[in-house]
């Protein structure tokens, strides 16, 4: 168990980076932080007020500032953008692109850029939205509006078909492949089941009455409902079943109820935190007096050192001699020709380590633009030690992008000197050799 001295309360979580340990969260006064697992310290990512905090990766952290302007905060750098409307919604993507969201009169306006450029890539216009959600495979974003829901593609901004629904939505929530939408909606004593492909209602969930808020398993299996009329209670919904598995025991907090490892649902009892199984509701384990704590759950294995077994060569307990009847016999064998591993499951045999993965480096870039002429004229502005960056062509989407980059280099401490020596906005990623 490892603890961090002197961190503060957390209000919620945004983003876990796996490859770097980092939690990325906003603390109990509305300010976001980062929290280190390998260097067990918690670092302020921001003393600027910002709203709607958005992190697609626990790296890199999008807001919204008081004038509307976007913020970007990265471990390397800040960045900023400002829209051509106040933003009042980030949605960041797994391609490093941002759709902003802001407000105009009686129509939400979106705007897709690729930062660290400042130059918008498409436009949309929609009617007035309340709130948004994102499907986890990153390829479509639905709002809620007055009629229902309407969504569209983060590749382009397409308009995709509007979903209309029988009451006001109060909750939405993806499945973790997200071909399909749960929809809680006021006063309806049912979730609506959308096929993402058809952009329709095909099913139903009978619910015991009203759910507020709805949580999808990591896994897909389930959901937790909240009750709009209950504060002590959760009903579990089988995903592959469409309809309520029971009612479990547990207080709604931000961190809990939660799907935990094990198949098993963390719930809130008291001053406990009691994990029960996912499936019959037995009780599993009690942690005694965890209600004080806030809970977060993640698959990661960064404190785990590698098997020396691995970095250790081949070896026989006894040598290969021929047997009777062995075709080899009588052949005159040449030593200095190593035979293959024998792959058996003998335990006097180390397993042969696996092939080293492929090399990777980190890319500083300056930016991705829609025209090879622009992004030359990027380059040629940039010199860092006497180098400038080159420009490489690459698709987003059915999109063309030419980025302004430098590396790759070996370490991400390496990259991130370089770009700060360049005096302009940037930001790293890692990419194969």
């Amino acid at each position: 168990m490892t603890s961090v001295p002197d961190a503060p309360p957390i209000s919620r979580t945004l983003g876990f980076d796996g490859d770097y340990g980092v939690l990325a969260f906003i603390d109990d006064k509305g300010q976001p932080r980062r929290l280190d697992l390998r260097a067990t310290e918690v670092r302020s990512a921001s003393k600027e007020k910002l709203s709607a905090l958005a992190s697609v990766n626990g790296s890199d952290i999008y807001g919204v500032t008081e004038k509307g302007n976007v913020a970007r905060l990265t471990p390397a750098g800040d960045w900023s953008f400002d829209p051509p409307s106040p933003a009042r919604w980030v949605f960041p993507q797994p391609n490093g692109a941002l759709v902003i969201a802001g407000n105009e009169g009686r129509k939400t306006s979106l705007w897709l850029i690729q930062p660290t450029d400042d130059e918008v890539l498409q436009t949309a216009s929609l009617p007035l939205i309340s709130r948004g959600v994102r499907t986890q495979i990153g390829d479509r974003i639905y709002f809620t509006v007055d009629s229902g829901l309407i969504g569209v593609r983060t590749r382009d901004l397409g308009i995709v078909k509007s979903i209309p629904m029988k009451s006001p939505v109060q909750a939405v929530v993806p499945t973790p492949s997200g071909d399909r939408l749960y929809v809680a909606m006021k006063d309806a004593n049912q979730l609506a089941v959308i096929d993402r492909y058809t952009e329709a209602v095909t099913e139903t969930v009978a619910l015991p009455g009203p759910a507020s808020e709805l949580r999808m398993d990591p896994l897909g299996q389930n959901i937790l409902a909240r009750p709009a009329t209950e504060g002590d209670s959760a009903w579990v919904i089988g995903v592959g079943s469409d309809r309520v598995n029971g009612t479990i025991q547990t207080a709604w907090r931000a961190d809990l109820p939660g799907f935990a490892p094990g198949r098993t649902i963390a719930t809130v009892r008291g001053d406990d935190v009691v994990f029960v199984d996912a499936n019959s509701f037995a009780q599993r384990a009690v942690v005694n007096g965890g209600a004080s704590d806030f809970w977060f759950f993640v698959a990661w294995n960064g404190f785990r050192p590698r098997p020396a077994e691995l970095d250790r060569p081949v070896t026989f307990d006894t040598p290969v001699t021929s047997q009777p009847g062995d075709s080899t016999a009588g052949v005159t064998r040449n030593d200095s020709i190593p035979s293959p591993p024998l792959r058996d499951a003998s335990p006097t045999m180390v397993e042969p380590p696996r092939p080293p993965a492929t090399a990777k480096g980190y890319v500083v870039s300056f930016a991705a633009v829609l025209t090879e002429q622009k992004a030359n004229e990027t380059a040629a502005g940039i010199s860092v030690n006497g180098v400038r960056p080159r420009v490489v062509q690459g698709q987003t989407g059915s999109t063309t992008i030419y980025r302004v980059v430098l590396g790759p280099y070996s370490s991400r401490e390496e990259a991130e000197r370089v770009g700060r020596d360049s005096r302009r906005p940037f930001w790293i990623y890692e990419e194969s050799r």
